[in-house]
């Protein structure tokens, strides 16, 4: 149950816009500015920027659990936002210019008395990212909630399913961009971040 309740909490000050910080990174003349960002919590949202240049914002190690990226980021693409839900350190480059020094990392914590939340995955989400078809594997055949919520705290799908293990979800007109998903058996609730990608 207390797990169960951190869950909640922190779910909630991701979900809680109001309460989040927006990180902005500028990209331009090949470097990341600011190229380092100690403190990032759970539930804000990191935004790199385009100015100048042909450049990629591609994550290069990130905590186990936690979704990479890889983005362009030029006059057709200027802006890159990324939403972390596992605490640890994230370090990413730009592709082009890396051996220039093109690189930056920021460091996840929890959020004001908010626990780090140890979950066991109910049921795996394959493949992530996901363009078309979210398969979901179940531990139990017991009936279970499945909702899909964008990072403004919108649940935009909600799924009943009963004595399956196994279940397919459309996602072919739900808008690119990051997720959370989040499943709900008996007691037990299960969340995890997912990218949808078309």
């Amino acid at each position: 149950m207390k797990t169960t309740l951190l869950l909640f909490a922190a779910l909630f000050f991701m979900s809680a816009r109001s309460f989040a910080t927006v990180h902005t990174i500028t990209v331009s003349n090949d470097v990341f500015t600011p190229n380092a960002i100690p403190n990032v919590h759970l539930g804000d949202t990191v935004t790199w920027t385009w100015l100048s240049g042909s450049h990629t914002t591609t994550s290069t190690s990130v905590p186990a659990g936690a979704v990479t990226w890889d983005h362009a980021m030029n006059s057709g693409s200027t802006t890159f936002t990324y939403v972390p839900a596992v605490v640890g350190t994230y370090s990413y480059e730009c592709t082009f210019h890396a051996s220039m020094g093109m690189t930056g990392t920021f460091n996840v914590i929890t959020g004001t008395n908010v626990s780090a939340v140890q979950t066991t995955v109910l049921a795996p989400v394959y493949p992530n990212p996901v363009s078309e078809t979210l398969h979901v594997m179940f531990n139990a055949t017991a009936p279970a909630n499945v909702t899909l919520t964008d990072m403004a705290g919108n649940q935009v799908i909600t799924e009943k399913f009963n004595g399956t293990s196994a279940a397919d979800i459309n996602l072919r007109n739900i808008a690119t961009g990051n997720y959370i998903v989040r499943i709900v058996q008996g007691t037990d609730v299960s969340s995890q971040q997912l990218v949808v990608r078309h």
